[in-house]
């Protein structure tokens, strides 16, 4: 044991010495997909602070969707309660200040602001009104909640609704479309099963769209899974009266932008913009990608987003906010602080690490690629 953690402090320091070897030291397949022990190890030593100080930007934006009292209920499709706190704590740790997506912008271009944190949540879920708002009004702050058409309408195709609520009413499901059974009776297999299907998924709307026979077969109403964890019109009204919160778009339909026409994903981003203000009576000025990596969205949709009228737009791309992506607003990163995650995991998100593993220690500005 003793041989083992000499190994392990011997690592550390030199990772802190010579963060630039960390490539040839811990080999390729660290660019893809990173042990959790190097999440661990970082995260507990001087070696994270020191890779994460060229990624650590000026400002971060944080990504949540669900909050859920019971995170292994839902799938892990959400964090806790708990998780969402410590982020913000973490935050104002490091002394940032929790600002608006406009505030971000003005930030950015302003060489004397200070460090900053733009929190975002996606889809519209009650919980966030329910469980999250709460802690928001502790921390003093402000929220972005990028709204799709079709969540408060209750005509999004949300086909994750649909395979969660497969595999929590089913011991087993069968997926026609993948030519699979998938044994899924207990929280382990469930939740194995559902990162199966997403993974297989991919960003390939054709997979997506194949999954309604399986929905159908098994009798699940997806309209009705969206009006359960969703908020209505009056819902989203009140929210948005709200001081601290900002409603940004989300597109119409929540598809994948990349997958459709040009046409098609003008509209799903314009109408989207213009269902909201109608609906809100107020200007809606920021945007983020229903489905943000870079297979999912790229210069042709920020194109879109621009010509829309939104000053801003946010990927799920890793990375900070430096005054760089000024030029590119349109692609933002943002730290998926929302994920259920280990407290290493999360702390490296926020610090900058995550950037610095995920790309191999490649470039810190996220944006494009």
């Amino acid at each position: 044991m003793s041989y083992l953690v000499n190994n392990i402090r011997r690592f550390a320091r030199e990772l802190a010495t010579h963060p630039q070897e960390i490539p040839k030291r811990i080999g390729g397949a660290l660019k893809v997909k990173l042990a959790t022990g190097t999440h661990e190890l970082l995260a507990a030593t001087g070696a994270g602070k020191v890779v994460g100080a060229r990624y650590r930007g000026r400002g971060i934006a944080l990504m949540f969707h669900e909050i859920h009292e019971d995170v292994e209920a839902g799938l892990r499709m959400g964090c806790s309660p708990g998780q969402l706190r410590r982020a913000l704590a973490a935050m104002r740790a490091q002394r940032r200040d929790f600002v608006t997506p406009d505030e971000a912008l003005a930030r950015l271009a302003d060489p004397e602001a200070r460090d900053f944190v733009v929190l975002t949540f996606d889809d519209a879920y009650r919980d966030n009104r329910i469980l999250a708002l709460p802690i928001l009004e502790e921390f003093g702050a402000p929220m972005t909640l990028f709204t799709p058409t079709g969540m408060v309408t209750r005509e999004i195709y949300a086909w994750w609704l649909g395979l969660r609520a497969l595999f929590l009413q089913n011991e087993a499901v069968d997926i026609e479309a993948m030519g699979q059974r998938l044994v899924c009776g207990d929280g382990p297999s469930r939740n194995a099963a559902l990162r199966h299907v997403t993974t297989w998924i991919g960003t390939d709307l054709d997979r997506a769209e194949a999954l309604k026979a399986t929905f159908a077969r098994y009798g699940l109403s997806l309209p009705q899974l969206v009006a359960e964890v969703a908020m209505d019109e009056t819902e989203l009204r009140a929210f948005a009266a709200h001081p601290l919160v900002t409603i940004g778009g989300h597109t119409t339909t929540h598809r994948f932008l990349s997958r459709l026409d040009d046409d098609t994903a003008r509209r799903d981003i314009a109408d989207n913009k213009a269902w909201l203000e109608n609906l809100l009576q107020k200007t809606v000025r920021h945007f983020a990608y229903p489905y943000g990596s870079a297979g999912a969205c790229g210069a042709r949709e920020a194109g879109f987003v621009r010509e829309a009228g939104f000053a801003s737009a946010y990927s799920t791309r890793t990375g900070h906010l430096f005054p760089d992506h000024l030029k590119t607003p349109y692609l933002l990163p943002r730290e998926d602080a929302g994920a259920h995650q280990s407290a290493a995991q999360l702390k490296n998100r926020l610090s900058g690490v995550n950037r610095a593993l995920a790309t191999g220690f490649g470039n810190p500005i996220a944006g494009l690629i």
